[in-house]
């Protein structure tokens, strides 16, 4: 999705789709990867599920904060490495046998 101008009021991207009953819609709507959904899920229920405390969903959204991060940093990694392979500087040339 591409970003939204913001002026500081509601604007789009809080605008909740009408079919929306529970937080698994929000997140398939939003498109959101598996570690971002479990942010977003620990953030809505903090301290709030059975068995569990605030710090321990604390401790789940900086878990998957962090493995969103260093996946973030994978991806960034690869298209800077696939970028690098196509360039025509780093292209050797072979000598013509003819």
């Amino acid at each position: 999705m591409a970003p939204v101008k913001s002026d500081g009021g509601s604007t789009s991207y809080y605008n909740i789709p009408e079919y929306a009953t529970d937080l698994q819609d929000l997140i398939e709507h939003k498109r959101m990867e598996f570690g971002i959904g479990n942010i977003f899920k620990a953030c809505y229920r903090l301290g709030e599920k059975d068995g569990t405390s605030k710090r321990y969903d604390l401790n789940k959204i900086i878990f998957f904060a962090q493995r969103e991060l260093a996946r973030m940093d994978r991806v960034e990694l690869s298209r800077s490495a696939d970028q690098e392979t196509r360039s025509p500087t780093t292209l050797k040339k072979v000598p013509s046998t003819l």
